[in-house]
This record gives structure tokens, C-alpha cells and sequence, in this order.
């Protein structure tokens, strides 16, 4: 902006001079189009003249008085802006007589006692004259010499106020044509960025993430009907971090992500919004921040806007507009989209010689070395839940009858697989690989779904148990009742017999 301004000043000073010398106004000059520099090809433009020449005034110049905007009570004009911006004690002469002199101070024709305009006075005086709204003419042609506002507009771009002197060409020493070096256009893209604090894009579920919505502010005229900012966001996957409701919205000014990853930066103001939930289900927001438009202070200026949610499934996606809050929820500002994955071990568990025997209730438990102590996860329908210290609170999950199991929402990194219960009829089988949840090279998220499986080739095999020998079987019993049988039977025939002979 300030390089644009001092352009400006420059080229001022210049159709000052120029003015000072005209007796008479130029006549059947032909029309041009005033060069603007650096802008993009989609711009499309409308402009406004300020200031006119006019051989009757000191300086030769004048501001145009026919432009003028009713706000409230106050009917604003060019001069106004400029007063505003100057000194509201200052004439129509005395200002044009500053612009002078910012740039030649020992200009001899400068009045005793006139001070130059700053920097920060031409700047404002500029934003006034784009803040008022005037009545704008479709594109950027001079009919006259003078000074002119441009305003350019752009999908995806936010464009500084321009200044553009339009001067007149002489021949032998008669103004004949009109000319302009035209403006430099100073165009920051609107670009809306979303990212969390996962830069591998994996997450684990309960985690608590912060994320990220990096964009420009746009500037918009304080005249704009709908002149509002709000950022609307929607989650699947998570739960806003919220106080009674409501989600906390950070909000810096001239940031960039980077900047406030590092945790250096404090929140220039932190806005709340209510959370709710919309017809799909999903969480989701609206913030109203258009206080980030007062005075068009910060236009163009990058902002990060940040808040927080806790992880509650597999996968979590987000989205973020920025816009003006318009009935249909048009995105003008920006619109961003964010995804983070987690990741599932998923083991098959089989018999060791026949590997199409499928086995059931097989019990496993999940662990991790944190520094130099073990964590244990709990589940809930294998879905993973929170890390324990104590094995005896861990979750233990089972195979189900088609000899499989999978559990979910792991960040990567590495596990340890425990085999606590075996099949009926099955050991245990010890010794079980660590499971290493990671992308693999030259994967994102995008191409992985992040899941370690034991099954096939690799399914865990369980080993059947051995018949065992016998002990404290019958032994000699059966021979031992089969003798007495015997001792008896043949008693009772010895018997029969004698008593038989006696008769």
C-alpha cells in the first residue's frame, strides 16, 4: 500500500504542476484507459474521478464536487474523505497544497507554513474515498486529465484501493492527448487453508486436536450492504471442545500458520460461537467475526482463525467456509477441507495344521512402551477408547466366529499383541510380532488405509492339544471282581453238588 501511495504522491505532484501552468481547458482530447499493472487477467474494474483540473484555483486543481453519498444524516463528499484524513479545519487548496508538498517540500510556489501530508494521511484518505461507496463508473476510462480511484475486483483476490494520475500530452507546448503510466495493483490471493496438528494427517480417537484455517481478509467498503465475515465449520468424526456449549475461536491478525504452530503467538481476540448439528448429523458452527472488517484495518492482511475438537471415530472430516453469511451460504472468502485417519490391526486367528479352521474366542489385550513404561488400551466394541497403566484395566477382545478380529482408531506407531486366552481345546501361542501402524514409503492417507492385518499367510496360529497317558484308571480292578465272580460261582456249584449226593 505504501509503495502505491508514494506512486501516487509522485504522480500528484506532478499533475500539480502541470495544472498550475494550464490557462485554458483542453478540448476534443480523446479518451484512454488507464494501465493498471499486476493485476490478473479475470479483474474486472470501475473507477471514480476525484480531483479535475481547474485554471481558476491556486493550484490549478480541484477536487470533483459532484460526487457526493448520503450517509445517515451526513452527506459525504471527496473533499470529506480527504478532510477527514488531513484535518477537517483544512480547504479544498490548502490539502491539494500538502500533496505538494510530500513531495517537493522547497517547491517555491508552496505557501509559507504548509506541512506535508503523511504517509498514513494520504493512505486513510484513500480508504475514506472507498469505504463512502460512491456511484462508480464500469471500467477505467479517462475522458480528462486528473486523478482517478480504481477499485478492482477478482474471484479469489482482494485488491488495495488504487490512485491513477491521468496527465495530458503536449505538443508544442499544446495539450493534444491524454497519458498515463497508469497503477501498480497491489492483489493479495484469497486463499483459505485448513490443517490440524497432525501433519501426517493421523490422528487416534479421544485425541484432542487443534486446527488451523489460514486466509486473507478481504476488504470491503464500509457502505457494503452485507458487510459481515463469518466463518461456518462442520465435523464428522469429532466433538468441538466446547464451555457450555459454545467453541472458543482464535483469532490473529497478520499470522501465517506457521506462526502460530509454534505457539509463540497470542490470540489477537477470541470470538464463541454456539455448536449445533445439522440435518447430516455433523457438529457445526457459525461464527460471526466481522469486527475483523472494522475500518478495513486488517484488509488484506492474512489471518488464522483456530479451534479445537476431540476425536470420537475412525475418521474425522472438516470443512470450513468464509463469507459474507448470505442466505444460500455462498463461500466468497474461502472454503477448505481437512481429513485425519486412524489406524486398525485386524488378526485371523486359525488352526496350526489346518489353516481353514477358523477359531473363536481367541482374547487379546494391546499394549505400547511410552518411555520406559507400558500403556494398555481399552475398547469399546474394538473401537479404542483410552490408554491405561495397568494391564488388569485393559480391554481384552475376542475373535468372533469367523476366527476374526479388528480393532480401530490407533494412531501409528508400534504395538504389542498379546495373546491372553486361547481357543478351547488350543494353547496359547506366544510371541506374537509387534504390529506397526505407519504409511508406508511415498504413501499419504489418501492411498493407505492404515490397517495391519495377521491373516492368511500371516494369521496367528494356534496349536491344538495333545492326547495325555492316562492316571488312576481301573487297572487290575476288572480282573479282581471277575476272579470273585468266578469264586463264587464255583461255591455255589460245590455247594448244589453235596446237597444233591446226600439225597
Amino acid at each position: 500500500m505504501r509503495k502505491i501511495k508514494k506512486v501516487f504522491a509522485v504522480l500528484l505532484t506532478l499533475a500539480m504542476v502541470l495544472g498550475m501552468s494550464m490557462t485554458t481547458m483542453a478540448t476534443g482530447i480523446q479518451s484512454i484507459d488507464i494501465p493498471v499493472n499486476g493485476a490478473g487477467t479475470g479483474a474486472s474494474y470501475q473507477s471514480l474521478q476525484l480531483i479535475l483540473p481547474d485554471s481558476t484555483t491556486a493550484t490549478g486543481w480541484k477536487f470533483n464536487s459532484d460526487v457526493s453519498k448520503v450517509v445517515g444524516e451526513n452527506t459525504i463528499t471527496v473533499l470529506k474523505n480527504f478532510q477527514d484524513a488531513m484535518g477537517a479545519n483544512l480547504s479544498e487548496q490548502d490539502i491539494i497544497w500538502k500533496l505538494i508538498a510530500k513531495v517537493e517540500a522547497n517547491n517555491s510556489n508552496i505557501p509559507t507554513g504548509v506541512t506535508p501530508a503523511s504517509e498514513n494521511n494520504i493512505e486513510k484518505a484513500i480508504a475514506n474515498v472507498a469505504n463512502t461507496g460512491y456511484s462508480l463508473t464500469t471500467g477505467k476510462t479517462a475522458t480528462t486529465a486528473g486523478i482517478y480511484y480504481i477499485k478492482a475486483t477478482e474471484a479469489g483476490y482482494a485488491y488495495n484501493p488504487m490512485m491513477a494520475y491521468v496527465s495530458f500530452g503536449y505538443v508544442s507546448g499544446v495539450p493534444t492527448t491524454l497519458t498515463s503510466t497508469g497503477v501498480s495493483a497491489k492483489r493479495s490471493e484469497i486463499t483459505t487453508t485448513k490443517s490440524s496438528s497432525e501433519a501426517d494427517k493421523i490422528t487416534e480417537i479421544g485425541r484432542v486436536e487443534t486446527y488451523y484455517v489460514g486466509s486473507v481478509v478481504p476488504f470491503v467498503p464500509l457502505s457494503d450492504d452485507n458487510r459481515y465475515y463469518k466463518v461456518k465449520d462442520s465435523i464428522s468424526g469429532a466433538e468441538y471442545v466446547t464451555e457450555n456449549n459454545k467453541v472458543s475461536v482464535n483469532v490473529y491478525y497478520g499470522k501465517t500458520v506457521e506462526d502460530v504452530k509454534t505457539g509463540n503467538s497470542t490470540a489477537d481476540k477470541i470470538f464463541t460461537a454456539d455448536v449445533s448439528s445439522d440435518a447430516d448429523g455433523k457438529k457445526t458452527f457459525t461464527a460471526d467475526l466481522t469486527e475483523v472488517l472494522s475500518n478495513n484495518t486488517y484488509a488484506n492482511q492474512s489471518i488464522v482463525i483456530t479451534y479445537q475438537a476431540k476425536v470420537t471415530d475412525v475418521m474425522v472430516g472438516n470443512d470450513v467456509k468464509i463469507g459474507n453469511g448470505t442466505p444460500n451460504g455462498e463461500s466468497l472468502y474461502g472454503f477448505a477441507h481437512e481429513d485425519l485417519y486412524t489406524g486398525g490391526i485386524e488378526i485371523e486367528k486359525v488352526d496350526e495344521k489346518d489353516i481353514t479352521i477358523k477359531l473363536s474366542e481367541a482374547g487379546f489385550i494391546f499394549s505400547k512402551t511410552v518411555g520406559e513404561s507400558t500403556k494398555y488400551a481399552k475398547f469399546n466394541n474394538s473401537k479404542f477408547v483410552e490408554w491405561v497403566d495397568s494391564e488388569a484395566d485393559a480391554t481384552e477382545v475376542f475373535t468372533n466366529d469367523q476366527g476374526k478380529l479388528e480393532v480401530s482408531g490407533l494412531d501409528a506407531g508400534t504395538y504389542h499383541v498379546t495373546e491372553k486366552t486361547a481357543p478351547e481345546g488350543y494353547s496359547i501361542r506366544a510371541g506374537i510380532e509387534d504390529a506397526v501402524i505407519t504409511l508406508g514409503e511415498g504413501q499419504t492417507v489418501a492411498t493407505s488405509n492404515l490397517k495391519v492385518s495377521y491373516t492368511g499367510d500371516k494369521a496367528v496360529k494356534d496349536t491344538k492339544l495333545s492326547a495325555l497317558p492316562s492316571t488312576g484308571g481301573i487297572g487290575t480292578t476288572i480282573f479282581t471282581i471277575g476272579g470273585c465272580a468266578i469264586m463264587i460261582i464255583a461255591a455255589a456249584l460245590f455247594f448244589a453238588s453235596r446237597r444233591k449226593s446226600a439225597k
